[in-house]
C-alpha cells in the first residue's frame, strides 16, 4: 500500500513541475540599454570603396542583431532617392580566401576572372554587422556633397525579442578624389594648381645631383603632375620625366630601375620618352601588401634608380621613390618634372 503510495506521489510530483515549467515566461531576447553607436557621422571621400567596421558597440545585448536604415533623407528634410533608390553595379572580389587577389597575378585576365560585378546603392549598411559601406566604382555627380550638410538617416536595431531606433545619424560625404596625394580642396574639390610639390606629393630623392653645377638635387626640385588622358582604352598607366624646359628625359636613363617589377601592370612599353603598363584600377586593386605597395598596402610604391660614377670615382645609386594610389579608372600619366635642372646621369 506504502509503495502505491508512494509512486503516485512521485507522478503527481513530476507532473506539477511540468506544468510549472510551461507556466515560466520564457526569456526574451534584449538589446542593451546602453547600446549605441559609436560613430554617428560618416564622411568619407566620395569615389573609392569606404568602410566604417563595428560602428555599433553591442553592450550585453543579444546576438545576433540586424541592422537596417530607414528613413533616409536630406538634411533638409526632402527625400534622397540618389541613395534610396539609385541602383549602381560596381565591381567586387568574387573570394576572399585563396582565391583573392594576391599581388602575384600574372595577367589581366587572371585579375578579372576573380572579380565580378554585383549591384548596390552608393551608400550601404550591412544586415549583420551594421559596417557602414560606400562604394567608391560608381557616378556620385547626383549627391550633395561637403560644403552642404549631407543626409540623415535613422536605424533599426532588432533582434528576435526586440527591436531599437536610432535616430538622426549623419552621412556627410565630401566630393571625389582621383588619387593621392593630391592638392585638393576637399570642400570645393578643386586642386591648387596643376602639380604637387614637395609638400604634396612626399616624393623621396636619394643621391641625385643637378646636372648644371653637380650639386645635391633636393625634392623641393621635383614637382609630379598627375595627368588623365583621353581617347586610350582606359585601362593604362605612363610615367614620364621631364626637365626644365618640359621636354622628355629619357627612362632608360633609369638604368637601375626593374622595370619589370615596378607596379602590377602588363605589356610594359619603354621607349625613349616614356614607360607605359596596362593596369587594372584601382590602384592599389586592394589594400593588402604585395611586392607592389607600401608596407600596408594603402598605396602603390615605385622607385626608379640609376647608376654612376660620383666624386673620387666612387659607385653611387640614385634614387626616386613615390608612393600613390589612383581611385578613378582611366589612362592615367604620372610625370616627374625636375623644374631647375636635369639630374646628373654622367660620370663625374
Amino acid at each position: 500500500m506504502n509503495r502505491i503510495f508512494l509512486t503516485a506521489v512521485v507522478v503527481l510530483m513530476l507532473v506539477a513541475g511540468q506544468s510549472c515549467k510551461k507556466q515560466l515566461p520564457r526569456q526574451l531576447d534584449t538589446i542593451d540599454r546602453a547600446a549605441t553607436f559609436l560613430s554617428t557621422n560618416f564622411s568619407p571621400i566620395l569615389g573609392r570603396n569606404y568602410i566604417a567596421r563595428n560602428p555599433f558597440s553591442y553592450g550585453q545585448s543579444t546576438l545576433p542583431l540586424e541592422f537596417e536604415i530607414v528613413n533616409m533623407r536630406r538634411f533638409n528634410g526632402e527625400p534622397a532617392p540618389e541613395l534610396t533608390d539609385d541602383i549602381y553595379p560596381v565591381t567586387v572580389w568574387k573570394t576572399t580566401g585563396a582565391g583573392s587577389y594576391t599581388g602575384y597575378e600574372t595577367s589581366m585576365a587572371e585579375i578579372e576572372a576573380k572579380r565580378t560585378i554585383e549591384n548596390h546603392r552608393i551608400f550601404e549598411m550591412r544586415k549583420g554587422s551594421g559596417d557602414v559601406v560606400v562604394w567608391g566604382d560608381v557616378n556620385t555627380s547626383k549627391l550633395i556633397t561637403r560644403p552642404d550638410s549631407g543626409y540623415v538617416f535613422d536605424v533599426k536595431v532588432s533582434n528576435s525579442g526586440a527591436t531599437r531606433y536610432f535616430y538622426n545619424l549623419r552621412f556627410i560625404p565630401y566630393k571625389p578624389i582621383p588619387h593621392d596625394p593630391h592638392n585638393y580642396d576637399l570642400n570645393t574639390g578643386m586642386a591648387s594648381g596643376p602639380a604637387l610639390n614637395a609638400g604634396t606629393s612626399g616624393i623621396s630623392l636619394l643621391n641625385f645631383a643637378r646636372s648644371k653645377d653637380n650639386v645635391a638635387m633636393s625634392a623641393g626640385e621635383v614637382d609630379v603632375y598627375f595627368n588623365k588622358l583621353v581617347g586610350g582604352p582606359g585601362n593604362t598607366l605612363t610615367f614620364k620625366f621631364l626637365d626644365s624646359a618640359y621636354a622628355p628625359i629619357n627612362p632608360k636613363l633609369f638604368n637601375q630601375t626593374q622595370w619589370d617589377r615596378l607596379v602590377h601592370g602588363f605589356d610594359m612599353k619603354l621607349t625613349d620618352t616614356e614607360v607605359k603598363y596596362t593596369v587594372a584600377y584601382p590602384i592599389p586593386l586592394a589594400p593588402i601588401a604585395t611586392p607592389f605597395t607600401n608596407g600596408n598596402g594603402s598605396r602603390a610604391a615605385v622607385k626608379f634608380a640609376y647608376y654612376r660614377l660620383g666624386p673620387g670615382g666612387f659607385g653611387v645609386t640614385a634614387s626616386l621613390g613615390f608612393n600613390f594610389a589612383i581611385y578613378q579608372k582611366g589612362d592615367w600619366e604620372i610625370a616627374f618634372h625636375f623644374k631647375n635642372t636635369s639630374p646628373k646621369f654622367t660620370n663625374d
